[in-house]
């Protein structure tokens, strides 16, 4: 019996080596892949809601400002990933250095969590401007866009400075290697902060505002297409109140696709990063295979979170990719316009 245990615990082991053997392979693949697709996505949505056409909507500035931050958290995660993993000695050049304990860890925690922020409040634009009611439509324009935007940048910016701050490599006494770690005291506020506020936040508060809005957002849809009596000088007379336009219709469209992939996309790396965090690292070689595997799945999920926006938008609205066609359309004429005078003139210098 203790014979058959051991080779099934043997094959077992191998079964690991294998699957990380196969799964790092995959890994590299897939990281660039994320990468070009991801920074690609996030360029080409930057150029379409950047045109006159959706630019004057509320919610495209929420899209286009997660565009940027998602795109810079391409940056900070992939890039530098990339980089490490197909020229190792750049590890301990990027990761080892101050710089990079004290910043690259504040951009992991900030940009997270402000692509999210936006998220939410392109929901809560969208439950303002489909609602019935009058007053929180008001609150859906452009200008009050523009300061909340801007003022959960500085927030999340101020949030985050305890990183920079408290932040330091010191040289850990029981493995005599230097380490990233808290340099105060107090390293138990931290710990909330950085693992259990980090993930709650990004794991079960913003999925579920999320998905709360999101069902506002459909009951107001279907109550907006209700006839409703408007009382207009002091004759009640019937009309027709449109209360979600166009445009506003294809937002609301490309927000719910976006708000239900972003719930897919964040739960498994959340679970993985308070499993992480708490080092419970399964001990028996079956679970520790599949948790191996999960890690890994759940790494491109998390990583496909920040390159799903542009190729949701593309396939859930008619108007995006109006808008792109027409940008695309019009670049190629001003690449092309430039040639044609040269094309004449060297037909002239020919025929002379």
């Amino acid at each position: 019996m203790s014979n058959t245990t051991f080779i099934e615990e043997k094959s077992l082991i191998d079964a690991i080596a294998s699957a990380s053997t196969i799964l790092l392979i995959m890994d590299s693949y897939m990281i660039v892949m994320l990468y070009i697709t991801g920074v690609a996505g996030a360029v080409l949505n930057m150029v379409t809601f950047l045109q006159k056409q959706l630019r004057s909507n509320p919610c495209a500035t929420y899209f286009l400002s997660t565009s940027i931050v998602d795109c810079g958290i391409l940056q900070v995660f992939l890039l530098m990933e990339i980089l490490t993993r197909f020229r190792p000695e750049l590890f301990t050049l990027i990761y080892s250095t101050r710089v990079w304990c004290k910043f690259g860890n504040y951009l992991t925690f900030v940009l997270p969590c402000l692509t999210s922020s936006y998220s939410v409040l392109a929901s809560f634009d969208r439950f303002c401007a489909s609602s019935l009611n009058q007053t929180l439509r008001k609150y859906s324009n452009l200008k009050t866009c523009r300061i909340i935007v801007i003022s959960m940048f500085i927030i999340w910016a101020l949030f985050g400075l305890h990183v920079p701050i408290a932040y330091d490599y010191i040289l850990n006494p029981i493995t005599n290697a230097k380490q990233c770690t808290v340099l105060t005291s107090s390293a138990t506020a931290f710990i909330v902060i950085d693992g259990y506020f980090f993930s709650l936040f990004n794991g079960a508060i913003v999925p579920f505002m999320l998905s709360v809005f999101g069902v506002l957002i459909i009951h107001n849809v279907r109550m907006s297409r209700r006839r409703v009596t408007a009382q207009i000088d002091g004759e009640k007379q019937s009309r027709t109140i449109a209360v979600a336009n166009r445009q506003n219709t294809h937002m609301i469209k490309m927000l719910l696709v976006q708000v239900s992939l972003t719930v897919v996309f964040y739960m498994p790396y959340i679970v993985l990063y308070l499993l992480s965090f708490y080092r419970k690292i399964p001990g028996d070689s079956l679970s520790l295979l599949l948790y191996i595997i999960f890690s890994f799945f759940a790494r491109w999920l998390f990583y496909g979170n920040f390159c799903k926006n542009f190729y949701g938008n593309t396939l859930t609205s008619v108007l995006f990719r109006s808008s792109l066609r027409n940008q695309c359309v019009s670049f190629l004429l001003r690449c092309s316009v430039p040639l044609i005078p040269r094309s004449i003139f060297s037909t002239n210098i020919h025929t002379n």
